[in-house]
């Protein structure tokens, strides 16, 4: 037989290749596969920056009660008098207003996160003035070290502002109970006297510009309502007695 015209063999069925039709409907399958994989990782990551920010949310809410809860439990019932002979306030004062308020209070002994690196170990039996400020929708902490400062720099912030982290804090509301009146709107029932300072502790013209502040008596217990625009209204009830 001539060698010119011997017969090719034919390939293998395990020699052969895809066909057109074969490879379209791989690579079909290969993008759905990667269309699936990118929708899971996405989700994965939605989910963890979910998780992420509410984990932020939380641990700022749990800091900012603990701080309230750790202020109102050590309420001292004693004035304050801040520096340049200005008006002494009350141990426990509150200020409302439209988005504004502030909550002043005496605190017996000095908080772990108040103390300087300078701080002695005696310190935490120390009295001090801490007063909480709300405004533009942010919630901030300052403390005096003294009851009695010298002048209006030993005043610092502590801490940082909170609100942001829980969608702003629209509102701050504060409520107290006294014996024979019950719940009242406010640190002090309306018209309480101010039988609580002496002639030698304040001088008379100030005592007609505010009466209400010169008190150094402490309800029986106080209501505190953190209005917040993520966590909506958050009441914190603490026992003064």
């Amino acid at each position: 037989m001539n060698p010119r015209f011997r017969q090719i063999p034919q390939a293998s069925p395990s020699d052969r290749g895809l066909s057109l039709i074969e490879l379209v409907l791989a690579m079909a399958i290969f993008a759905l596969v990667a269309v699936m994989g990118a929708q899971a990782l996405t989700g994965m990551i939605r989910m963890r920056a979910d998780l992420t920010s509410r984990s932020s949310q939380s641990a700022a809410l749990a800091e900012l009660t603990s701080l309230l809860r750790s202020d109102l439990s050590a309420l001292m019932p004693m004035l304050f008098y801040p520096p340049e002979r200005a008006t002494p306030q009350a141990a426990l004062r509150f200020v409302p207003g439209g988005g504004r308020a502030i909550l002043a209070l005496s605190r017996g002994g000095i908080a772990q996160f108040d103390r300087g690196p300078d701080s002695a170990a005696g310190t935490r039996f120390r009295t001090g003035r801490v007063e909480w400020q709300l405004q533009a929708g942010q919630l901030s902490r300052s403390y005096w070290p003294s009851l009695i400062p010298a002048s209006g720099r030993s005043q610092r912030q502590t801490g940082h502002q909170f609100g942001a982290e829980l969608g702003g804090i629209e509102a701050l509301r504060l409520r107290s109970y006294w014996p024979q009146i019950g719940w009242v709107e406010g640190a002090q029932p309306q018209g309480a006297a101010a039988s609580s300072i002496t002639a030698e502790e304040a001088d008379s013209d100030s005592l007609a510009e505010a009466v209400e502040v010169y008190s150094n008596s402490l309800p029986l217990a106080v209501e505190l309502t953190l209005v917040t625009g993520d966590f909506g209204e958050i009441s914190l009830v603490e026992s003064l007695k």
